[in-house]
């Protein structure tokens, strides 16, 4: 195999474990390094690949192993603390983080993973490094920006509040001046008025098609999906695939095309009817070859459900909110990055919390697809109860012993800060629940914002 079928075969290992067909980036990514053990990058993919299949024992020997082949490397040392987690061993993921910072005390990943179990203050030798960091020119910008995040996630874990928002505000600040002050606010589709009840009406299928193997839960990020997520994951026939983007991307570019006539009528045009195509082979190369839906949490996919109606009115959709102030504030303390940019500021997150509302309303009132809304503080207060009616509300069967199970996860061994959550754990967190009122302070503008918003939305 030359270089350039090398990194063939290595971009198509990568694109199929982005695609959730683990099952098939495994046997690709044995066949490269059967040819040469010492490819980091096939590594790592057959660590993801395993840990998709839920194979995690055989993800830690994985990434072991390349551990030991690339000593220097600090990939799969994090991705060996990462199963850690996924496995609940808390104390060695933490000493597996401690370790790479030893050997690399500015690495922000280990810095950030370990503060999701440990929570660190400003007198810790580990964020002593920080603070230099934020001033360095070498670093990339968000890098840099990161580096406020984390201090003010340490001062929030001291109580020093003032100094936490202060921080959180230059991180920010940095984050606004990267995507530029044009690009922040949380738009609509374009078309949005053209997607309405007439629509749903004109484009109704003449006949019931074969079942579409998904169910969608939607909402911002931080507003509960991943705890829905959780609790779902744990019924018959449901498989968690997280955040696949799949249906926001293909709807994203067909709805350039000229609207939202036109956008069904070349849907309806792609061979192999492809959201039921790509959910279902999901299921055949997932761990659970005998689910029935896919549950995909993207969040873009808010933006735009309008589409799926006539295609597959079939899909169960459950819409997740969460109470305006906690939800701003957690959207704050997050760094995103290129996503979700309308979370840099506290006025436009509020003022997204209450178009994805909005949204949410329009579709109930205009689609065809099974709906329930549920609310995040109710979830987190009586999990069982809400994910049972959930599942009943769709004609789903329900296993209450496993909701309860899931339910027992409380996140006693860790240390989240209200911006953060772990794939894959979904811990309930009371704690969180009216946690912003002692920012009120600091999150002043945010009601007056959100509320003038829903004022003008309704």
């Amino acid at each position: 195999m030359d270089q350039q079928d090398h990194q063939a075969a290595l971009d198509d290992a990568a694109d199929l474990e982005s695609d959730g067909r683990h099952d098939q980036a495994l046997a690709l990514c044995d066949d490269i390094l059967r040819r040469d053990p010492r490819q980091s990058a096939a590594w790592k993919i057959r660590t993801k690949a395993l840990i998709g299949l839920r194979r995690l024992d055989d993800a830690l020997a994985s990434a072991g192993e390349a551990a030991s082949l690339f000593p220097a490397s600090i990939t799969h040392r994090l991705m060996q603390a990462r199963i850690h987690v996924l496995n609940r061993d808390m104390a060695t993921a933490a000493a597996l983080y401690r370790g790479i910072l030893a050997d690399h005390p500015r690495n922000l990943n280990a810095i950030r993973e370990l503060m999701d179990l440990v929570p660190l203050t400003p007198g810790d030798d580990i964020l002593r490094h920080l603070a230099a960091a934020g001033e360095d020119a070498s670093l990339k910008p968000f890098d840099r920006a990161t580096t406020w995040f984390l201090r003010a996630q340490a001062h929030m874990n001291a109580n020093d509040d003032d100094q936490a928002f202060a921080l959180f505000d230059e991180g920010n600040r940095q984050m606004r001046a990267l995507h530029g002050p044009d690009r922040l606010e949380y738009v609509f589709n374009r078309y949005l008025p053209e997607l309405d009840a007439a629509f749903q009406r004109r484009h109704a299928p003449a006949a019931a098609g074969d079942p579409c193997p998904l169910l969608l839960v939607v909402g911002l990020p931080r507003s509960g999906k991943s705890l829905m997520e959780k609790l779902l994951a744990t019924q018959p026939g449901l498989l968690a695939v997280g955040e696949t983007t799949f249906l926001y991307d293909l709807f994203l570019e067909l709805g350039r095309s000229g609207g939202p006539d036109s956008s069904i009528r070349l849907l309806r045009a792609l061979p192999h009817a492809p959201i039921r195509t790509h959910f279902a082979a999901r299921i055949r190369s997932g761990p659970d070859r005998s689910a029935t839906r896919c549950i995909d949490t993207t969040p873009g996919n808010l933006e735009q459900l309008g589409l799926l109606g006539p295609l597959h009115p079939d899909v169960p959709i459950i819409f997740v909110r969460r109470e305006p102030r906690d939800l701003v504030a957690s959207l704050y303390f997050k760094q995103f990055n290129t996503a979700h940019r309308y979370s840099y500021g506290i006025e436009t997150a509020a003022r997204a919390v209450a178009r994805t509302e909005y949204l949410a309303r329009r579709w109930q009132e205009t689609m065809p697809n099974p709906m329930v809304e549920i609310c995040h503080d109710s979830l987190v207060s009586d999990p069982v109860s809400v994910a049972a009616s959930a599942l009943r509300r769709f004609g789903m069967p329900v296993d209450e012993p496993a909701l309860r199970r899931a339910a027992g996860e409380k996140g006693a061994e860790i240390a989240l800060s209200p911006g953060r959550s772990l794939d894959g754990i979904g811990a309930i967190r009371p704690d969180l629940v009216g946690f912003s009122a002692r920012f009120a302070r600091q999150l002043a503008p945010c009601l007056p914002a959100y509320e003038a918003e829903a004022a003008r939305l309704r």
